[in-house]
């Protein structure tokens, strides 16, 4: 939806319309953002910046007796970090004016959208091969064993054609 309204502008109308139109705007880029947080929430982090510390940890491949692979690529995880810098403002916006060229996040959006399914897909199937994969690891004890949270679609990012 982020992307929609982006692209249907209109920011810079002088009355009520500019306004709804930028509010909705900012407003569907935090929802957006904090819903892929809710769908990671099973790896969440705590203190003040838990949320730039989630990306970071789920960025980082783990080595060792808790060996996995990374979740988002260095892009990815660039583009998720311009996300949470939107939201940010979006949350701690102590003014009204909306500017349309400050909303560099749209782009990262843009690329985060097509990707971020496949990405959670790719990952769980890493970390929790299907038994009947012939691909399980090959250490005997087959998939299934790592239970994790379902991933949850990102509606507000969703482009409808």
């Amino acid at each position: 939806m982020a992307i929609r309204l982006f692209e249907a502008a209109g920011f810079d109308a002088p009355d009520l319309d500019g306004y709804r139109n930028s509010r909705a705007f900012m407003h569907a880029m935090g929802a957006g953002y904090t819903s892929i947080e809710n769908a990671l929430l099973g790896f969440s982090p705590s203190g003040e910046a838990w949320h730039k510390d989630l990306i970071d940890r789920l960025s980082r491949l783990l080595t060792g007796e808790n060996a996995r692979p990374a979740f988002f690529d260095a892009e990815m995880r660039r583009d998720l970090l311009e996300c949470l810098t939107m939201r940010h403002r979006v949350r701690h916006s102590e003014y009204d004016e909306f500017v349309a060229s400050k909303a560099e996040p749209i782009e990262a959006v843009r690329r985060v959208l097509p990707r971020i399914k496949d990405v959670a897909a790719r990952f769980k199937k890493q970390i929790d091969p299907d038994p009947k994969d012939e691909n399980d690891g090959g250490d005997g004890s087959g998939g299934g064993a790592l239970k994790t949270r379902p991933v949850h679609s990102v509606n507000c990012y969703t482009i409808k054609s």
